[in-house]
């Protein structure tokens, strides 16, 4: 017997009755997520808004206060002074220093005052921090020096050795030099220098200067500590090495400022006391106040962001203990402490503060660096009849948001654990319904069918339209046509019975030919190229980068006017100093020559054109430098020397990368990239580089052609 079942309508189908289910649970994650996203967003508004307010609050009452922010617009070099939380101990160890280490500044080639014993970089740099507590200036100076060297016992050239040299202006006026040394690690002695800094003899102790010098593996670090009247409003600290014991000629100075006059010292840039005392009156509870002058340095702080976890206090949770520690396993709770880049920051930078010092407040988030918390921070520029004075700075962490949502959260999971748990009694009860069902048919389907695997008996059919009523038909039909199967089967059986090496070819055939190679000179002849190739690619490398470096630099220069005529005659007298086996013939105008660029990128390419003719010039010939108009908008800056002349062709690839004219068998590889250095500074100041013989082939003239506007 056979069933044709007839189709039935799908509402009468379980998978309807499943579905009509199935979509009462769909409801949960949409109700949850609305929630979230509503509260988080809420949350987020609202305290963007207090932020901003705040911000606004703070600039507001320093508008227009001028007298305020005096000090920070000085364009010098300066001295930031970190207001310190905690007292120091002089020791000689930077451990009391902790906080303020990553904001501390890097002094080394750069700040070089004088280079007298080599012409070589000075391996001689170091870091520098200042602070003010209880009424005194506090620094620390971490050198990195190859060799230290003390100074001996008394006084003069002849004794001394690796100092600290002070330079400050005087509350009332004048300049006042000090020399920090010592004969050992442990205290220094500090001794006051007379006002002329080429005169040797100390005029005395100075015993209000004290300080403690520890020998480290890379140098030696330096704490000092100076009576804040001592000190006016500038400052110039200057690190001097000694690498010789014999002669004891001072090697380098590395300072942090100029130390000629007062105009050359560093500018003291300490927290305003007037400032932290208005921003006192509106400090925002859990959050941190910075004001900053025009150029992001930090006139005052109030506040800190560690406690913000703590502002909101959720309640405690109705939950059960062990529930609430379940969803902190899925919650994560707000960090009690996190790494704040900014603090002891001296100077502030990011995109909510430089639109700020625009004139057009912001908002911002950013993740710490440990990736612990975020951080919302809201930026107001502070307004006076002259411009923008500076930018106030209110931050606070998500943390008190994140407590809110993480109770919220708990709240919502609370709730739909309840929901879950009556959704899975009506799923439970209504499988339990569908199990009895298909287990009776299961039941009537063993008893229709003998152990042996003959068909006795039938299913009885009911009248359910669902899909366990059609299935009991289906078995019944189907048992019908497998009994007739069967005994067809019956009556039969008693009549039967599932390859990489191109890269390295090069490197394997050349170990190769070296191992078949038995003769030792031709064997260190293949090791010494090898050698020479891979210092010949590191000194291409670095100089590649050194150009990169330039060009990166270029595009962020701003250029300014001024007086050629002064910075090249200001240089020439460096090089005598710094040559003075070349004798050095100058021809420069009486009146400015004003032109529009970057001094200091000028004096670079000078450099290397000093440089170049030092190098080419025959012994006993002068170096010439000179300097004219050509007409009312070029000058003309030209060094020569007699020399070899340039080869024929070569005058206009010689200021191109990798283009050298030296011998091949120069002792120090030259890669052709310092005239490419030239090329692209005289380029960047809208002028050309060009490169000729002398009348008679008796040397070469290297020109550097400039606009000038004055």
């Amino acid at each position: 017997m056979s069933s044709n079942p007839r189709q039935r309508p799908f509402h009468h189908s379980i998978r309807f009755k499943l579905l009509l289910v199935a979509l009462t649970l769909a409801v949960i994650p949409w109700a949850g997520y609305r929630y979230i996203q509503e509260t988080e967003a809420f949350l987020r508004q609202g305290q963007e808004s207090v932020l901003l307010g705040t911000a606004q609050a703070v600039a507001t009452v320093l508008h227009n206060r001028d007298d305020l922010f005096a000090a920070g617009n000085d364009s010098g070099w300066t001295v930031y002074v970190h207001r310190l939380h905690s007292d120091i101990q002089l020791d000689g160890y930077s451990e009391d220093w902790a906080p303020y280490l990553r904001n501390a500044r890097h002094y080394e080639a750069a700040n070089i005052l004088t280079d007298g014993a080599s012409r070589q970089a000075p391996a001689l740099s170091f870091d520098h921090l200042v602070g003010q507590r209880d009424g005194y200036l506090y620094a620390l100076f971490r050198v990195r020096d190859d060799r230290i060297i003390y100074s001996l016992p008394g006084e003069g050239r002849g004794r001394q050795g690796d100092h600290l040299r002070i330079t400050l202006e005087q509350p009332g006026g004048g300049l006042a030099r000090y020399r920090v040394a010592t004969s050992a690690p442990g205290w220094v002695d500090a001794r006051r220098m007379p006002e002329d800094p080429t005169d040797p003899e100390p005029l005395g102790t100075e015993p209000r200067i004290r300080g403690e010098w520890q020998e480290t593996a890379r140098g030696y670090t330096l704490e000092i500590r100076i009576p804040r009247y001592l000190v006016g409003d500038r400052l110039a600290f200057a690190i001097a090495d000694v690498d010789d014991p014999a002669g004891r000629e001072i090697r380098s100075v590395v300072s942090t400022a100029g130390s000629g006059g007062p105009d050359d010292l560093g500018r003291l840039i300490t927290p305003s006391p007037a400032i932290e005392r208005i921003i006192s009156s509106l400090e925002h509870e859990s959050a941190r106040i910075w004001v900053l002058d025009e150029q992001g340095r930090v006139l005052a702080q109030r506040g800190t962001l560690q406690s913000s976890g703590d502002a909101v206090r959720p309640r405690k949770p109705d939950t059960p203990a062990w529930l609430h520690s379940l969803f902190r396993l899925v919650l994560r709770p707000p960090a009690g402490h996190f790494e704040d880049e900014f603090t002891g920051a001296f100077r502030l930078q990011g995109p909510e503060i430089e639109s700020a010092l625009n004139g057009r407040p912001e908002i911002r988030r950013r993740r710490t660096p440990d990736e612990e918390a975020v951080i919302l921070s809201a930026a107001w520029p502070i307004r006076s009849d002259q411009g923008i004075l500076g930018a106030v700075l209110v931050e606070q962490s998500t943390n008190a948001i994140q407590s809110l949502q993480n109770e919220a959260l708990e709240r919502l999971f609370s709730i739909t654990l309840i929901f879950f748990a009556g959704t899975s009694m009506v799923l439970l009860g209504f499988a339990t319904f569908l199990t009895a069902r298909i287990r009776s048919l299961r039941n009537q389907v063993e008893a229709a069918v003998t152990p042996d695997g003959r068909i006795r008996g039938e299913v009885k059919t009911g009248r359910a339209r669902d899909e366990i009523g059609d299935l009991g038909r289906s078995f019944a039909s189907v048992l019908n046509r497998l009994g007739e199967y069967n005994r067809y089967l019956e009556a039969m059986a008693s009549r039967l019975a599932h390859e990489l090496r191109t890269p390295l070819t090069v490197v394997k055939t050349s170990l190769e030919n070296l191992e078949m190679e038995q003769d030792p000179p031709e064997r260190q002849r293949y090791i010494q190229r090898a050698k020479e190739g891979t210092e010949q690619l590191g000194l291409i490398l670095h100089r590649m980068r050194e150009a990169t470096r330039l060009e990166q630099l270029l595009q962020q220069t701003e250029p300014e006017d001024f007086d050629l005529s002064a910075l090249v005659r200001a240089a020439a007298g460096n090089y005598a100093a710094v040559y003075p086996q070349v004798d050095f013939q100058t021809s420069l105008p009486d009146r400015p020559i004003i032109v529009t660029g970057a001094p200091d990128l000028i004096s670079q390419a000078l450099d290397k054109l000093i440089g170049n003719a030092v190098d080419f010039h025959s012994p006993g010939t002068p170096v010439r430098l000179n300097l004219e108009r050509r007409d009312a908008t070029l000058t003309c800056l030209s060094i020569s020397n007699e020399g070899p002349p340039l080869p024929e062709g070569l005058r206009q690839e010689l200021f191109e990368s990798m283009v050298s004219v030296r011998p091949g068998e120069s002792p120090e590889p030259h890669l052709g990239l310092g005239l490419y250095l030239v090329r692209l500074i005289c380029e960047f100041h809208g002028g050309k580089a060009e490169a000729a013989n002398l009348p008679e082939n008796r040397g070469v003239i290297l020109s550097l052609i400039l606009p000038a506007i004055g």
